[in-house]
C-alpha cells in the first residue's frame, strides 16, 4: 500500500500545478517588461484613493471627489461646452430615451458603476457608484444647488468599503440623484441602470423613501451613449467600446494607472479580504476617466447629430460615418438633409462596398419621392463607378423604364445587360435565385413588347 502511494504522491507531483495569481501585486500591463513595472504599493484606501466619510440615515459612506473646470480640454474641446448643447437634438434619433423637453445638461447626472461580477442577479453588487454632475463653486461632500450657474464637473465615486455599506451607498446616491432630470450612461440600458435598479429593490426595507429612485426607473430620461455612438462609428471604427472611443474620436489616451474592466471584479475582492487598497486607486481613476469622457462624447455626437458641416471641420464624421448619418436623417424623416449626406459621402468614400451601400440609399430615396430622372441618374452612376455584378441598379433601371417611363426597349436592354453580368460572373458572385428572376423578368418584358406591338 504505501508503494502504491508513494506512486501516486509521484504522479500528483508532475501534473501542473494551479496556483492562485496574486492580483494585488501583478502588473496588469502585459506589456511591461518586468524593470519597467511599478514596484508594489501597500496601504489603507485613505491613503492610497484620499476621500472623506458622510452621513448617511444608514451609516458611513465613504466618497472621493474630483472637480474639474469647465474650461479644461478634453481632448480638443472645454467640459462646459456641453452645456450649450440640448440633449433634445438626439429625440428625433432615439424616441425612447424621453429626451424631448430637455434643453440643456445642467441638471443631467453622468454615471458608471464597477461591480463585483460582469453579469447580473442578486448577488452581484455595485461597490462604486459614480456621478458625475455640473455645479458652481462644489463642496466636496454634497452636491450644490442646482439654480447656481455650473463652474465646474464634479465627480463623486461613492464607495462600498464592505458588503454592510450598501445601504448607505445607495441612500447616498439617491440623495445625489432626487434633483436630477437626466441620466447619461454608456451602457447603461443594458447593464448600469438595471443592476441599480436590482440593488435599490434588494434593499427597499432599509432604504425607505429611497427606496425608488426616479431618475434611475423605466421610462425615466435616459441619455444612453453606446447607441448613437454605435449607429454613428460603427462602420469606421472596428469597436465602439468607451476605451476605443476614446482613442479614435476623442483623440484620447489613458495613462498606465488605468485598468481593464474585467479585472476590476477581483482587485476588489482582494480588497474586501486583504484590506490592502494596494489597486483600488486605479479602479477609482478608471471609473472617473469613464465619467469625464462620456462629457465629451455627448458632446460630440449632439454636434455630429445636429450640426454635421460643423463636425466635419473637427474630422470626428467622416468616411462612411456620412453613410451612417444619412440613414439617420432618412430614418428619422429629414429628408432634405438625408440627400445632403448622401451625396457627401459619395464624395468621401472610396470603399466599393460603402458606395454601394450610398448609391442603393439615395435611389431609393428619390424613388420614394418619385423623382425618376434623378433617381435613374444615381443608378446609372452606380454601375458605371462601382466594379462587380450586382444586379440592383440594372433592375432599379430596368423598372423605371418599364412601369414609369413605359420605355420596354429599354426596360428589355438594362434586364438583358444585368443577367449577361451575372451569367459571365463565376458562381460564387451570384445570390440564389438571381438568374432565373431575371431570366422571368426578361421574359415578362418580352412578353409585354410582342403583344404591344
Amino acid at each position: 500500500m504505501s508503494a502504491t502511494l508513494d506512486r501516486l504522491r509521484r504522479l500528483q507531483s508532475l501534473r501542473p500545478q494551479r496556483t492562485r495569481p496574486e492580483l494585488t501585486y501583478a502588473p496588469l500591463d502585459e506589456d511591461l517588461s518586468q524593470e519597467d513595472a511599478r514596484p508594489p504599493r501597500r496601504g489603507p484606501l485613505e491613503e492610497l484613493a484620499p476621500g472623506a466619510e458622510i452621513a448617511t440615515p444608514l451609516g458611513g459612506c465613504y466618497v472621493v471627489s474630483q472637480s474639474f473646470a469647465l474650461a479644461e480640454l478634453r481632448g480638443s474641446r472645454a467640459l462646459g461646452d456641453l452645456l450649450a448643447l440640448p440633449p433634445h437634438a438626439l429625440a428625433a434619433w432615439h424616441p425612447d430615451f424621453g429626451l424631448e423637453a430637455l434643453q440643456d445638461f445642467s441638471r443631467a447626472a453622468f454615471i458608471d458603476t464597477e461591480t463585483t461580477g460582469l453579469g447580473g442577479g442578486a448577488g452581484v453588487y455595485a461597490f462604486m457608484i459614480g456621478v458625475g454632475t455640473f455645479e458652481a463653486s462644489p463642496t466636496f461632500s454634497a452636491p450644490a444647488s442646482e439654480h447656481a450657474v455650473p463652474t465646474h464637473f464634479v465627480v463623486r465615486q461613492y464607495f462600498m468599503r464592505h458588503p454592510g455599506e450598501e445601504g448607505a451607498v445607495l441612500a447616498a446616491v439617491a440623495a445625489a440623484l432626487d434633483d436630477k432630470q437626466l441620466a447619461v450612461t454608456f451602457n447603461g440600458r443594458s447593464f448600469d441602470l438595471p443592476l441599480l435598479r436590482g440593488r435599490y429593490v434588494q434593499n427597499r426595507r432599509l432604504l425607505a423613501q429611497h427606496a425608488a429612485v426616479a431618475l434611475l426607473a423605466e421610462g425615466a430620461p435616459h441619455l444612453d451613449l453606446l447607441l448613437p455612438a454605435r449607429r454613428l462609428w460603427r462602420r469606421r471604427l472596428q469597436s465602439c467600446r468607451l476605451i476605443n472611443l476614446e482613442q479614435m474620436i476623442l483623440g484620447l489616451q489613458r495613462t498606465q494607472e488605468d485598468v481593464a474592466g474585467s479585472l476590476i471584479p477581483y482587485l476588489y475582492l482582494d480588497y474586501v479580504r486583504s484590506g490592502n487598497a494596494a489597486e483600488m486607486s486605479r479602479v477609482f481613476y478608471h471609473n472617473c476617466e469613464d465619467i469625464v469622457s462620456m462629457v465629451s462624447l455627448a458632446q460630440r455626437l449632439i454636434q455630429a447629430y445636429s450640426a454635421p458641416e460643423a463636425a466635419e471641420a473637427d474630422l470626428d464624421v467622416q468616411g462612411e460615418d456620412w453613410l451612417s448619418l444619412a440613414s439617420g436623417y432618412a430614418r428619422c424623416g429629414d429628408l432634405p438633409r438625408a440627400e445632403w449626406a448622401y451625396q457627401h459621402a459619395l464624395e468621401v468614400i472610396a470603399d466599393d462596398r460603402h458606395r454601394a451601400q450610398t448609391f442603393a440609399q439615395l435611389g431609393d430615396l428619390l424613388k420614394r419621392q418619385a423623382r425618376w430622372d434623378e433617381a435613374a441618374a444615381v443608378w446609372e452612376l452606380w454601375l458605371t463607378s462601382v466594379p462587380g455584378v450586382d444586379p440592383t441598379p440594372y433592375v432599379e433601371l430596368a423598372k423605371c423604364c418599364e412601369w414609369q417611363w413605359l420605355d420596354l426597349e429599354r426596360a428589355e436592354m438594362w434586364t438583358a445587360w444585368a443577367l449577361h453580368n451575372l451569367r459571365s460572373a463565376p458562381a460564387y458572385q451570384r445570390l440564389p435565385g438571381q438568374v432565373a428572376d431575371l431570366e422571368h423578368r426578361l421574359a415578362r418584358i418580352r412578353r409585354r413588347r410582342g403583344g404591344t406591338a
